[in-house]
């Protein structure tokens, strides 16, 4: 048994519209690998590249163009890259590729069957928290249902379970690979008695494995009976991703939406309000450790969710807890000016206020859904059970009687699934009464510690399968939430009072199956996310009371959530008609301010729109927060401890310059996506309505109008992601930069920071009027914010505030990067420097390129972008195909880099 801690480095490419490949930034921190992963487990010398390709829409000469690049073999660094599958990112236009050698054996895996390697490659390159190698464990594939499993849940001997050294008594998320082949779900510990008695370490369905394992079923005789399963004994592979925890999660409007007036009236309005002045209150008493309680900001980073992040150059995974360890440790109440702080807390506020406005403001307890499968040996017997407990019942650690389990997308009413909590008696009743079936004579005290170990585990709430079924769910770790009568006893029971008129079903059918040569067709099938479009459009039906429209969007919703799986696609003519025709709900388009302040005083709406009736309520009692912000000279003395010499200070300037001119360009590209969005949106609404209405040609183009409105937004949303991520990638980089000052952060920080807060920055390497000029250009293209300090050097900046103010010491979390080192050189370029083996057992120091800065002053990262210039894979030069491959002819990764001196 060993443990898999290694890192598998990824290369990344993309693909333009045109089919151009080029090679994109390598990720910093450790997410963008593939950390403690199958895939590296199993082929440690394995070599792995990520292709992106673009996410808007294309033509058909332009789908063409990708595809083709798709299918070719790509060469980089004299290695060949061979598509084989995504992840569950295939929906962005994210996808996997490995060395020409290992790409036959990935296939195999797949039954060259394009489909499973696009659905399923994912459970290869899941990064898991950990990832053990058990060389010879016993693995048995049985029925869903046997033996105590359910739909994607199985078991693990308590033996090889305690070797993963996790807390016991959790729900357990996993990733497994045995005999060629993958399997996904989650586990529950089962006994070393049972796994003895039953002569097996792992208890898996078949409906884990993906795809299907085809070894021949066989018998085992217990109990005086048979075991029908297909037995594997050698290898196996355990990653655990997940373990099931006590969650809250923010309401929505996609919630709120299916309550009653009178629930959002009596239950939701008084809690919207009663947040609304403990945030006053936490305001006028300076309290932020108050205030990030009311508004949802946890101290736990990883609770950042990556769908809400702004692509904003202020704002990363570890921002929250920087901003927060700032407030939180100044005593004077100062901080909140600083331009920096001051733009990331309007950012914060902003999204609380637009929850609080659409959907309440409230939590709702979150878990893991579990299902009630036992496995128990008792007097020499094994005796199971699976989906015994009634129907509507449920098992978890909530007061409330009856509740509403609710699973992510909603598609309909109908999802919001009434349940009634079954008290231990009543656990102990049922389980009896199903172990008496079995003619088992369990007594009370062996029933009840069956419910502790099996049933009631942490973080976790367990119904019937069958139940579960009703709203999409299995038990492949689902997260879900719920709404309890004990808060909102009339939203719980306007539900039960609910008819719905049919039920949203999974379009579970024969599944697809293309020849192996169409995977780059499939991979670009698989692009498009209309789940969110869709969504919105629902919840734009109604606001508008049009309840058969939104009946008509659940069904195509479900087909995009179906999409690749069982080769099903949503009808996007239907969708768009229906969103011709009922428009778009006003506060929808709200989602993305950067403050309060932008959130308008009132919206239009019908009287059927209950959530915009509820915004017009909400929004005029809150008001605009910390709105005054300093300039950033007024903190050049907040942080002065260090020294630093002429070349310590050249360097800083380079960072900076790196670091303020790539935001520039992105922001800047940004720009003109919205200004796209601002002229398509201004020639739709002047052309009449009654210009169109009036003849066939009008309508034509009315909806030409609206198509080219909603591509432009598209676009925008997709930059706007893609631009965060760059970002991040950015600030990463800046903080890879900090790790080599070991011995002198203070110096260098002290730096940074007299550079960043001065409103012109000079250049070191240039002087007179030439640097004066420098300096505002510089000041042009750069954030103003103040960020770079925050970003290279985050606890000790705080810790410095805190020594500064007299306030109480905060630790700050920080992101995970990859090892390495970061360099700058005197161009301003980046590169990353690490260790590899050199293919003759020992190991040199390699150097790659990540940013490039040209001498006329632009940033691009490794291919760059088109609006920069031309395109350069590394080091400069264009991607050339050589007999049928495509090739990086100028790539350079330097063997034998001499390590940099430490700085004293």
């Amino acid at each position: 048994m060993s443990k898999n801690q290694s890192v598998l480095r990824v290369i990344r490419l993309e693909i333009k519209e045109d089919g151009a490949v080029v090679k994109k930034a390598m990720a910093i921190d450790r997410e963008g690998q593939l950390e403690n992963t199958l895939l590296k487990a199993d082929y440690p010398e394995i070599l792995a590249a990520r292709i992106d390709i673009p996410e808007e829409q294309l033509d058909d000469f332009q789908k063409a163009m990708v595809e083709r690049s798709l299918g070719k073999k790509i060469v980089y660094d004299g290695i060949e890259y061979c598509l084989v599958g995504a992840s569950a990112s295939a929906k962005d236009g994210k996808y996997y590729a490995v060395d020409a050698a290992h790409a036959d054996r990935i296939a195999r895996r797949f039954r060259y069957w394009p489909e499973a390697a696009m659905t399923y490659f994912g459970i290869l390159v899941s990064p898991c928290k950990v990832c053990i190698e058990f060389p010879d464990a016993r693995v048995v594939v049985v029925k869903d249902h046997e033996l105590g499993t359910n739909d994607c849940r199985g078991w693990i001997r308590r033996s090889m379970f305690e070797r993963l050294g996790l807390p016991a008594g959790h729900f357990y998320q996993f990733r497994m690979s045995f005999d060629g082949v993958q399997a996904k779900g989650s586990f529950k510990v089962m006994e070393d008695d049972v796994a003895n008695a039953l002569a097996v370490d792992i208890i898996i369905p078949g409906s884990s494995c993906k795809p299907g394992y085809r070894k021949a079923e066989s018998a085992r005789s217990i109990n005086g009976g048979q075991m029908k399963g297909q037995y594997s004994a050698g290898r196996v592979v355990v990653g655990i991703r997940e373990i099931s925890r006590n969650l809250q999660y923010s309401s929505s409007y996609t919630l709120i939406e299916h309550a009653p007036p009178e629930s959002i009236e009596t239950e939701i309005k008084p809690i919207a309000l009663a947040a609304v002045e403990q945030v006053k209150s936490a305001v006028d008493n300076k309290d932020f450790g108050e205030l990030f309680k009311v508004i949802g900001i946890s101290d736990e980073v990883e609770l950042v969710r990556q769908e809400e992040s702004i692509a904003d150059p202020d704002h990363t995974s570890s921002e929250h807890t920087v901003i927060e360890g700032v407030l939180r440790g100044d005593p004077t109440g100062y901080w909140f000016t600083h331009p920096f702080i001051n733009r990331h807390l309007q950012r914060i506020l902003a999204r609380w206020a637009f929850k609080l406005c659409t959907a309440g403001g409230f939590k709702v307890p979150g878990f893991t859904l579990a299902d009630d499968g036992y496995l128990v040996l008792h007097e020499g017997r094994i005796y199971s059970g699976s989906d015994w407990i009634p129907v509507l019942g449920a098992i978890n650690n909530l007061d409330s009687d009856q509740m509403l389990v609710v699973r992510y997308p909603i598609r309909t009413k109908g999802d919001l699934l009434p349940v009634r909590r079954l008290g231990e008696a009543a656990i102990v009743h049922f389980l009896t009464e199903d172990l008496e079936k079995q003619r088992c004579p369990l007594d009370r005290e062996t029933a009840l510690k069956i419910a502790r170990t099996q049933l009631t585990l942490e973080g976790t709430c367990v119904i019937h399968a069958e139940t579960a079924k009703k709203n999409g769910g299995d038990y492949d770790f689902d997260p879900i939430c719920i709404v309890e009568d004990k808060r909102f006893p009339l939203f719980v029971q306007d539900r039960i009072r609910y008819t719905p008129p049919r039920e949203t079903t999974k379009n579970k059918q024969d599944k697809k199956e293309s020849p192996w040569w169409n995977l780059p067709q499939v991979a670009y099938s698989a692009k498009g996310n209309a789940i969110g479009i869709i969504t919105d459009v629902k919840t734009s039906c109604l606001a508008a009371g049009r309840t058969d429209l939104a009946d008509l969007c659940a069904v195509e919703l479900q087909k995009a959530l179906d999409q690749l799986k069982w080769g099903v696609q949503p009808n996007q003519e239907l969708i768009g008609k229906v969103r011709q025709e009922v428009g778009s709900a006003a506060w929808l388009k709200l989602k993305r301010v950067r403050s309060i302040s932008e959130l308008p005083m009132q919206i239009p709406g019908s009287s059927t729109d209950r959530i915009g009736a509820l915004y017009n309520f909400m929004r005029k009692e809150v008001h605009e927060l910390f709105s005054y912000v300093r300039p950033l000279e007024d903190f050049r003395g907040a942080i002065c401890g260090g020294a630093y010499d002429r070349e310590m200070q050249r360097e800083v300037y380079m960072l900076s310059k790196m670091y303020a001119i790539n935001v520039g360009l992105l922001m800047e590209k940004r720009d003109t996506y919205i200004a796209a969005v601002a002229v398509a949106q201004k020639a739709l609404d002047d052309f009449p309505v009654s210009q169109a209405r009036a003849t066939k040609e009008g309508m034509a183009h009315r909806k030409d109008l609206f198509r080219k409105r909603n591509r432009a937004q598209t676009a925008l949303n997709v930059y706007e992601e893609r631009m965060g991520k760059e970002l991040r990638n950015l600030a990463n980089m800046v903080r890879k930069w900090a790790e080599r000052k070991k011995g002198r952060e203070l110096d260098w920080l002290t730096a940074i920071w007299d550079l960043c807060s001065r409103t012109r920055r000079p250049d070191p390497t240039r002087t007179g009027e030439a640097q004066d000029s420098t300096a505002k250009k510089d000041k042009n293209r750069q954030s103003s914010s103040g960020s770079l300090p925050f970003y290279a050097f985050p606890q000790l900046v705080v810790d410095q505030i805190v020594e500064r103010t007299g306030g109480r010491p905060i630790t700050v979390a920080v992101p995970s990067l990859v090892d390495g080192e970061v360099r700058i050189d005197d161009g301003g370029n980046v590169y990353l420097i690490d260790e590899t083996p050199d293919g003759a057992g020992g190991i040199m120091r390699r150097e790659t390129l990540v940013l490039q800065v040209p001498g006329d002053g632009r940033v691009l990262s490794d291919g760059g972008r088109p609006q920069q210039g031309p395109r350069i894979a590394v080091a400069p030069g264009s991607a050339e195909v050589r007999s049928g491959k495509l090739t990086f002819p100028n790539t350079q990764q330097r063997p034998g880099v001499p390590k940099p001196k430490e700085d004293k």
